[in-house]
């Protein structure tokens, strides 16, 4: 048995996994009081929040993860939480706006100091407990931040900053709060996820997209805390992506590790498909595919060849796209264009069906063999016809014997390697 002393409670936990939980507390001779305790699974993707009132009974809430929050410049969250010295913060983001205009992940600053992460156009404006900005380009093509006193790094990109003082007014996300009176550059883009770490490695927070099944309402589930942060401004309300509904047994990770180890089927591809892939290389010296099926002639290839030149073939056509880093991407391919972070190109159309199924974490030849070659990370991975998923993977584990995988949120089920 577990005990926890919590606030004015003690919890009691008997069992592993499937257990008893019992509540106890003083006699309450004040006003009603209320805590939240969150009941968490191995794969921290199915929440059940429970409310303990004193005097007056109790409620409970459930949550459905969610593969990203979107904010669409309407709305913002208040977490409450005034950032000290010694956090670190981690955001995982993907940029949906390059116009002038300032617009911020994540921001706070009074008299005391300032603290944010705003994007104008390409470029990022970093400050942590500083009265001054570092910029950095290119911002609008990385998907990371982490930010901390004396250094920012954004996707590998990592800017010396200085120091003075920290605010003390809350944190916003997805906007700036402006000396606790204004909400001020409203931000646009989706989020996996965001992080407060102490340096000595402590949880503060640890925010993931999540979906309220009372009512609908997507925000975003502290899983350290098991608060849900809802939208706190007057407009539309959050975006949310596809339900990730893992089962027991099961965990969801951030990503899949490649080492020229795995492979996965994705089917037969059509050419009224649109595939999408957020990835990293480990490595950027081999030519490995990261997915592919080859005909011969090229007239229903479907690859992605990442070698100094690169080759994005949809069919009849390719796209040259130089893939020699190890940064993070995300590409879209479909019938006649490809888009490589935020740059379009085109390429003629065609009409097609792949003859074999196409695999990813390598290639499979004309005559219907399968190499092992792509080295790095898969964060996700889309197929969509007509705005309909066909498939939509996230990164996911088998707890039984530590296998990573995807978890399909079409068919709610796991996904292997072959």
């Amino acid at each position: 048995m577990a005990t926890i002393n919590k606030a004015w409670a003690t919890i009691d936990y008997t069992g592993s996994g499937n257990g008893t939980a019992v509540f106890s507390a003083e006699q309450n001779t004040g006003e009603e009081r209320t805590m939240q305790v969150s009941f968490v699974d191995s794969s921290r993707s199915v929440i059940v929040v429970r409310t303990l009132r004193q005097a007056g009974g109790g409620t409970s809430e459930t949550y459905t993860r969610l593969s990203y929050i979107e904010s669409t410049g309407e709305q913002y969250i208040n977490t409450g939480y005034i950032v000290q010295e010694d956090d670190v913060i981690e955001m995982d983001y993907i940029s949906t706006s390059s116009t002038s205009d300032e617009k911020a992940l994540f921001g706070s600053y009074d008299g005391n100091g300032s603290i944010w992460y705003l994007l104008y156009s390409n470029t990022a404006y970093i400050r942590y407990g500083s009265s001054t900005s570092v910029s950095v380009s290119n911002a609008r093509q990385k998907y990371s931040v982490k930010l901390k006193k004396g250094s920012a790094d954004i996707d590998g990109t990592s800017s010396a900053l200085s120091y003075e003082q920290m605010p003390s007014s809350p944190l916003y996300l997805f906007a700036r709060n402006g000396n606790n009176s204004d909400v001020e550059m409203y931000g646009y883009c989706k989020s996996l996820g965001f992080r407060i770490i102490k340096s000595t490695g402590e949880v503060v927070m640890n925010l993931k997209p999540c979906k309220r099944d009372s009512d609908g309402a997507i925000g975003m589930l502290d899983l350290v805390t098991g608060v849900f942060f809802g939208n706190n401004g007057s407009g539309e309300p959050f975006v949310g992506g596809s339900e990730i509904k893992v089962q027991s047994g099961y965990e969801l990770i951030d990503f899949v590790t490649f080492s020229k180890d795995k492979l996965f089927d994705l089917g037969k591809v059509k050419s009224t498909y649109e595939l999408e892939v957020m990835f990293k290389r480990s490595e950027s010296s081999s030519t490995p595919y990261l997915y592919g099926c080859i005909t011969s002639p090229h007239t229903a290839s479907v690859t992605a060849y990442l070698s100094s030149g690169g080759s994005w073939r949809f069919g009849t056509s390719y796209k040259g796209i130089s893939m020699n880093n190890i940064l993070t991407h995300i590409v879209k391919i479909k019938n006649g264009s490809v888009t490589y972070d935020f740059t379009t190109s085109s390429f003629t159309k065609a009409t097609f069906t792949t003859p074999n199924t196409v695999v990813l974490g390598g290639s499979r030849a004309a005559s219907g063999a399968t190499s092992k070659s792509y080295q790095g990370r898969v964060y996700y991975y889309k197929i969509t016809e007509g705005g309909t998923a066909i498939l939509d993977w996230q990164p996911c584990k088998r707890l039984s014997d530590g296998v990573e995988g995807f978890w399909d949120c079409v068919t709610q089920t796991f996904v292997e390697p072959l």
